[in-house]
């Protein structure tokens, strides 16, 4: 016999268990609950103590975080690295154009970027150096395990089966890349767990969902125990999956909630003032970071990305090429640059016209302007084709001449 058929035959209900109830929630009929509150995110208010580093792969979890650090590390990460002579002239350099002996260039370049952004240093380790006494192979070190010790040294940890092992490095060992800006993981700490938090409430919003009704007993009844609590519950579900319209017996009353909206479930107006904060100090646009922002200022594609590259990208850059151009990297005089020419290239209509500048101040050569476009060098003769010069071409030994005329 179900609950509801006990109260409709006026049986009288049981006290209630020892136990009590799980929870309480108020009786009237329109409850106006407070997500931030329920969720359990609570701000610490009039907290001035710095928050502490946010563990990197934790702070990788948050979106934006990712975001960013997609949009700043590899955007440098894929940028063509090159050494410039005195001549001011390119030049092939082993260490610019492999770093580390099995990991491909652009992955090296895009953890370094990694390691200055997050934690404010990255640390590469020589592993080979050149005839010229430079080095030409690396090793990224991980910049949580490097620890430099004032007046002693630096030394690198690295845990195994057999425990932690310390290994001292000497200076000449070491290349330190240091960022302008405070590592993102301390600086922008306080505004990642907000992130953090937020996300978790609304996932627990998502396994816990808040109830539209509840019941509650009625005036001068006795609350039910645990058991008939869930009969009632089992009863109301199936007779609501056979008909709409639902019958509340006397000793029992039925509560409604207000249903929050989509926003509220998501906590959306917090996360998104949390974003904006991440953007402020990462310095991406808001809009990149899924947060859609108006302007006054107009800029199309280019526009974006020369802003991007000089006022974003800008610092990092100049640290990481004055670091490369010092001199226990590269010889006095020459100096590391990143190539932004990819980065920034536009439609070919505006390269072309670009080019034909170019060419009338004398400022670019039809041969820089053939390895701009990723066109093979080649030799033009008058009234003739081009005709490709390789080294293995020059080798090759003269054709035999053709015959003419008839056969004798």
């Amino acid at each position: 016999m179900g609950f509801f058929s006990r109260l409709v035959r006026n049986e009288p209900l049981t006290p209630a268990s020892s136990r009590g109830a799980r929870f309480a929630l108020p009786s009237s009929g329109d409850v106006q609950i407070d997500p931030v509150m329920l969720f359990g995110y609570v701000p610490s208010a009039g907290s001035v103590t710095p928050a502490p580093r946010v563990p990197r792969r934790l702070a990788m979890q948050v979106p934006a975080v990712k975001r960013a650090r997609d949009l700043i590390c590899g955007s440098l990460g894929q940028l063509p690295l090159e050494l410039f002579g005195p001549d001011n002239a390119a030049t092939r350099w082993a260490l610019f154009e492999q770093p580390e002996p099995d990991v491909p260039r652009s992955v090296t370049m895009t953890r370094t970027f990694e390691d200055i952004l997050f934690e404010g240093v990255a640390w590469w380790r020589v592993l080979e150096f050149g005839w010229h006494g430079y080095p030409t192979k690396v090793r990224r070190l991980d910049p949580q395990t490097v620890t430099v010790v004032q007046n002693v040294g630096v030394y690198t940890t690295k845990a195994g089966h057999s425990g932690t092992t310390v290994e001292w490095l000497q200076d000449e060992e070491l290349i330190r890349f240091d960022s302008p800006n405070d590592g993102l993981l301390v600086a922008g700490g306080r505004a990642i767990r907000t992130l953090l938090t937020l996300d978790a409430a609304a996932a627990r919003y998502s396994e816990e969902p808040l109830p539209t009704t509840y019941f509650t007993p009625a005036d001068n009844t006795d609350p039910a125990t645990d058991e008939d609590i869930q009969d009632i519950l089992d009863d109301w579900k199936k007779s609501r999956q056979t008909r709409a319209t639902g019958y509340v017996p006397a000793g029992l009353k039925l509560n409604s909630v207000t249903p929050m909206t989509a926003e509220q479930m998501q906590l959306a107006e917090s996360r998104e003032h949390a974003v904006l904060e991440l953007a402020r100090l990462t310095g991406v646009d808001p809009n990149d970071l899924g947060v859609p922002q108006s302007t006054n200022t107009y800029f199309n594609a280019y526009d974006r990305k020369q802003h991007f590259a000089n006022g974003t990208l800008g610092p990092y850059r100049q640290a990481f090429e004055d670091r490369l151009s010092m001199g226990d990297v590269t010889a006095r005089g020459y100096s590391g640059r990143l190539n932004l020419d990819a980065y920034m290239r536009t439609d070919a209509l505006s390269r072309y016209q670009a080019y034909q500048l170019g060419l009338q101040v004398g400022a670019i050569t039809p041969a820089q302007i053939k390895a701009a476009e990723g066109v093979p060098d080649t030799q033009v003769a008058d009234g003739l084709p081009d005709q490709v010069t390789t080294p293995d071409a020059q080798a090759l030994p003269p054709a035999a001449p053709q015959p003419t005329g008839e056969a004798q």
